[in-house]
């Protein structure tokens, strides 16, 4: 099958570049030809394939991915919706319902669209906005139960042709945890972990804020890592690191802290998270998590807020415990529940992989896309309902 593929790509610092890069690799296995269309950062020198003209700064960006997509000639266009991959001068990636009515009308491609941020509440405009987009695609993708079941209540209708696909993961990957903590530092250690871009939603904070706590009870062979960054340009992150940096300083146990900034590649990634005795994620605001996906791939065990797909995931793992958001009291005994117990964390590291060898694997996502796109492109073939007229109601 062709595949015209729409998507941040590496090498651009973005979980949905990865995903796309690990998920397009599983589809290969099964001889599909798959075109990138992505924006100017992404696509390596001489990389084929890759067409990197999103230029989003451009009103009509559109216009140019519509012609590419006429030059792939593809069986079916699949875009990864995060809607700041798409906006232009704030108008929250409404240019892509000017390239999805050409799809339709003119070219008469089927499209699946995966929705990578869907909440329990949308607020009126992303209510209308998904309502929208949902009416003139021929398939939708999510990835966790709860955001196929919130996408009904929020909209107001029963909707046909979105599907749940799991977020998914590697159930290959090899890292030795003690080789990566020799590399980091950290040998000998017992290593609580905190990875990934430096935004105030993921409550980096508020461990920073207990670790001295958490020292006293786990004693000195403890360490914590703090891995990632600010992305440049985006000043709330830049005053969310200069406020984590002043946390660490501010820490009696600061030498007990290793923190490692930059964006990692995924070797690099794989090398720390591997170090980790225990990743913890006391996000206050996500829909679901590479991050997560990622350490149950390498058996590291977690704690996450239960919030969205976080606290789903937990309890479909069993690799994870779930602690109400924003409750430090709670953050702090469950750390020190797993930290404490090595043979806990051993059983957990064997549940993370059973589970993505069992549910969540590449391999397992790769054939259940592919049977969304056989209803996608059978859905168009049946003409469905006039979607031109609904979605204009």
């Amino acid at each position: 099958m062709k595949i015209a593929w729409m998507s941040s790509w590496p090498p651009r610092p973005c979980g949905i570049a990865t995903y796309s890069e690990e998920l397009i690799a599983a589809l290969l296995k099964s001889k599909n030809d798959i075109h990138i269309i992505c924006h100017p950062d992404g696509g390596k020198p001489g990389e084929k394939n890759v067409y990197p003209v999103i230029k989003t700064e451009a009103p009509g960006w559109n216009e140019a991915v519509y012609n590419t997509v006429q030059k792939i000639k593809p069986d079916i266009v699949h875009i990864q919706h995060e809607y700041g991959l798409y906006q232009t001068s704030g108008d929250h990636a409404s240019g892509l319902f000017r390239l999805l009515f050409r799809l339709h009308i003119q070219g008469k491609y089927p499209v699946v669209v995966t929705y990578h941020s869907v909440y329990t509440r949308l607020n009126p405009m992303i209510r209308l906005y998904m309502d929208v987009m949902q009416r003139l695609v021929h398939a939708g993708i999510v990835h966790a139960e709860y955001q196929w079941m919130n996408l009904h209540a929020n909209l107001g209708r029963v909707i046909d042709n979105v599907y749940v696909i799991p977020h998914g993961a590697s159930a290959k990957v090899s890292v030795s945890p003690k080789e990566t903590k020799k590399k980091l530092g950290t040998n000998g250690r017992l290593v609580l972990g905190m990875l990934g871009w430096f935004t105030a939603t993921k409550g980096f904070d508020s461990v920073l804020e207990i670790w001295d706590d958490l020292v006293h009870e786990l004693g000195e062979d403890t360490m914590l890592v703090l891995a990632g960054d600010a992305r440049l340009g985006d000043p709330n992150q830049i005053d969310y690191k200069q406020k984590l940096l002043s946390l660490v300083e501010q820490c009696e146990h600061k030498d007990q802290i290793k923190v490692k900034l930059g964006s990692f590649d995924p070797e690099e990634y794989n090398n720390i998270m591997a170090s980790f005795d225990l990743m913890v994620m006391p996000y206050t605001f996500a829909s679901q998590s590479g991050n997560l996906a990622h350490s149950l791939a390498l058996g590291v065990p977690a704690v996450v807020s239960g919030i969205e797909g976080l606290k789903a995931e937990a309890e479909a793992s069993g690799a994870a415990v779930a602690v109400p958001p924003g409750d430090r009291e709670e953050l702090k005994r469950a750390i020190l529940m797993i930290m404490g117990n090595e043979s806990l964390r051993k059983k957990y590291s064997q549940r993370a992989k059973s589970y993505v060898k069992k549910r969540i694997s590449w391999s397992i996502t790769a054939k259940k896309h592919m049977q969304v796109y056989k209803k996608a492109i059978e859905r168009m073939k049946q003409g469905g309902r006039n979607l031109i007229a609904e979605a204009i109601l």
